[in-house]
């Protein structure tokens, strides 16, 4: 009789367990289904989401650096990513649920056509990737060291150089393989005139600012790399016919856009150039500057000028291209010994940097940094700024950190970080005086006053 009341329990016991292991699955089976749904709710919700950015996609994409568009569920801010590039941060929620799909999108700058850019020198976002120990290598350039070299761009390998030299047969452009950096070899180079002050490279055009009275543009075609042509010579007009003319200095390209420079004479110093029809150069507008412009960066409706006068920052308003005008400037201290030597622009970012003057006097300092140029005041108050004792002859940006070419002995090259402080900047000697700076992607190259050598800066390989 016991046995079989034990064998009651034990089938008894083992219905309750089958029944308790049933509904533990039938609760998991439920709550796996409910799972399922919700995974399918929400994934049709980022589907009607996503349809959302799609029907508005044109719209985002052509959206300018601080642009922002907004329409029922979508909202989408854009800024500079790179000087060539936007970032777009879109986001786009749900009205009847708190989902919100976000991301982030990089495009082409609408202006930027591949035929510009080709020849742009572009940095990298992190040039050197936050990577503290540089690699410095020198390039001896196969050009003859009694030639004045005066500028410098780099682009895939390819370094495009100018000269002015004293002797008047002297090529005065030359473009340099320097895939080995050991064996730099010359492709070509060309005659244009009494020669080149500076230049900004477009697809397979230079745009050359010449040391020339005869004609301050000169635009060289390079149909390869190895055939430089001379395509056209063009003379500012005169304001009366017995003028002296003046010899171009500074030049930047932006948008079939000439923005030449020229020393003080009796004219206009700045001029806008239609080149969109390289052979047949037309002046848009012109603007008295009063005095030698050094250097010039066009971004947005804004052209920059490091000018040698009072006014060594000056912001002009190209907007309408036939009537430029000056918004503001910028008049540091030490104006009368020093001059504005050159620009940078990254992102929303100007940095301006000038010469020493001959002797330091540390409150008339050498570097300037505007964090953004769309939030500063109208007369360029408060930037950042250090003292530099060698003057300023190249000076590039990335997001991080601000790299200067100088020429204070011991220290021609230093990085420092945004807000320019001397506690946390590094600083590396070259056995030269810097004369030009320029980068492509994350390599910085720095042309040497007096010699044909070119030092490559680059992060150094990790072992």
């Amino acid at each position: 009789m016991l046995y079989h009341n034990t064998q009651k329990g034990i089938i008894l016991l083992d219905i309750l367990m089958a029944l308790s292991l049933s509904a533990f699955f039938i609760s998991i089976l439920a709550e796996s289904s409910m799972t399922a749904r919700d995974i399918f709710r929400r994934a049709y919700e980022r589907n009607e989401l996503l349809d959302t950015y799609e029907a508005h996609a044109s719209e985002v994409n052509g959206l300018l650096p601080h642009g922002t568009y907004s329409v029922h569920d979508l909202n989408a801010a854009t800024r500079w990513y790179g000087n060539d590039r936007i970032e777009t941060d879109i986001y786009v929620t749900s009205t009847t649920s708190a989902q919100t799909v976000s991301f982030t999108k990089i495009t082409s700058y609408p202006f930027a056509y591949i035929s510009d850019t080709a020849g742009t020198p572009l940095c990298s976002v992190d040039m050197f990737q936050k990577q503290s120990h540089l690699s410095i290598a020198p390039l001896l350039l196969p050009i003859s060291s009694s030639i004045s070299l005066t500028h410098i761009e780099v682009r895939n390998n390819v370094a495009y150089v100018s000269a002015d030299s004293s002797n008047v047969s002297d090529p005065d452009m030359f473009v340099v393989d320097i895939q080995d950096p050991v064996h730099p070899s010359l492709l070509s180079s060309i005659h244009t005139g009494p020669g080149i002050s500076s230049f900004s490279l477009a697809g397979n055009r230079v745009f050359a600012a010449a040391a020339s009275t005869a004609a301050q543009l000169h635009i060289i075609r390079f149909d390869s790399l190895r055939s430089p042509i001379l395509e056209k010579k063009y003379q500012v007009p005169l304001p009366y016919a017995t003028a002296t003319p003046p010899v171009g200095s500074s030049i930047f390209f932006n948008k079939n856009t000439i923005y030449l420079g020229t020393d003080k004479w009796d004219g206009d110093e700045f001029f806008m150039v239609d080149v969109s029809d390289p052979i047949h150069p037309r002046i848009r507008s012109s603007l008295a500057i009063d005095t030698k412009i050094n250097d010039i960066v066009a971004r947005d409706s804004h052209a920059y000028i490091a000018a040698s006068g009072e006014q060594q920052l000056i912001d002009v308003n190209v907007e309408d291209p036939s009537r430029p005008y000056i918004m503001r400037f910028f008049n540091p201290s030490g104006w009368l010994r020093q001059e504005g030597k050159v620009i940078s622009s990254f992102e929303d970012g100007l940095h301006v940097g000038r010469t020493s003057g001959g002797f330091n006097i540390i409150q008339d300092r050498e570097l300037f940094s505007w964090a953004s140029t769309t939030t500063t005041p109208s007369d360029f108050d408060a930037p950042q700024s250090v003292d530099m004792p060698g003057g300023v002859y190249g000076v590039i940006a990335d997001r991080n950190h601000v790299y200067v070419a100088t020429r204070q002995v011991g220290k021609e090259f230093q990085v420092f970080d945004m807000s320019l402080a001397t506690s946390t900047a590094s600083y590396y000697p070259l056995p030269v005086l810097p004369q030009s700076m320029t980068c492509d992607g994350d390599v910085i190259y720095i042309l040497g006053k007096g010699s044909p050598v070119v030092y490559e800066i680059s992060a150094a390989q990790s072992i």
